[in-house]
């Protein structure tokens, strides 16, 4: 089986964003996200604004739809636990109505609204910014950024090992179904107890061994990387300038 070296999100796409230099889509995206998350929902107004501005980032970027959809999907869990708010947050104390003799609170409504729009749109940016940018164009726009080299070897190492501990896992369910294991029953959860130690032994092993190997070859916590071509973009720039003024009008003005 084949070790998966390369970025797994990255479409490899021709949109307009994956020429972009890293470090102007990493600033930038994360500009955008961090307007979102500050805003205060109270103005439909600025609400379209961000709305339109993630979906023409998404259109851009030539992202199909069933990809996009598919990795959506990650936010399942954050929609899950807005959808309890309405029933468990009080707030003022102010009841919509009943639902099976439950109180459906105000601010419970608000509070799931505002992070089921919230959530969906900063998971979008982020499923852009993967699929048009490679790991290492992005630890290249980290670099570029002046990140502490320490936190990007870490993430870098991160990205690399998830996927060889992704196709270990998967040799590990190979093995096992070709020694007739079936994932039925209470009783089929102790060999995978074990199977999972076992994995976590040897990814520790795993990393003993890499780490001794990298410093007998002279490693000293940086990585360097040769220097890319990429195009400037004052187009995306201006586009997460305008998201932060939004912000900051629905925030302090309106």
């Amino acid at each position: 089986m084949e070790t998966s070296h390369s970025h797994h999100l990255e479409t490899h796409s021709d949109s307009y964003l994956v020429k972009i230099k890293p470090e102007i889509k990493l600033l930038s995206f994360f500009a955008i996200i961090l307007s979102i998350a500050f805003l205060s929902l109270e103005n439909n107004v600025s609400v379209v604004l961000q709305a339109v501005i993630v979906a023409g980032l998404l259109i851009v970027s030539r992202l199909q739809l069933k990809t996009y959809l598919k990795r959506l999907s990650i936010d399942i869990p954050f929609i899950l636990f807005a959808l309890f708010l309405p029933f468990v947050s009080k707030g003022n104390g102010e009841v919509l109505t009943s639902f099976f003799n439950f109180s459906i609170y105000k601010t419970g409504v608000d509070e799931m609204i505002s992070i089921l729009i919230k959530i969906t749109l900063c998971v979008t940016l982020a499923i852009v910014l993967t699929a048009t940018t490679s790991n290492i164009e992005i630890i290249y726009g980290l670099q570029k950024l002046k990140v502490s080299p320490l936190l990007i070897s870490i993430f870098s190492f991160a990205i690399r090992y998830i996927d060889v501990f992704i196709d270990e896992v998967k040799r590990v369910k190979i093995s096992m179904r070709s020694r007739g294991y079936s994932e039925k029953g209470i009783k089929t959860l102790k060999p995978l107890a074990f199977a999972s130690g076992a994995l976590l032994i040897r990814g520790y092993e795993r990393g003993e061994r890499v780490y001794n190997s990298m410093i007998s070859r002279g490693f000293k916590g940086t990585l360097e990387l040769e220097a890319r071509e990429f195009n400037s973009s004052n187009l995306i720039l201006l586009i997460s300038i305008f998201s932060i003024v939004i912000c900051i009008v629905d925030r302090f003005i309106l």
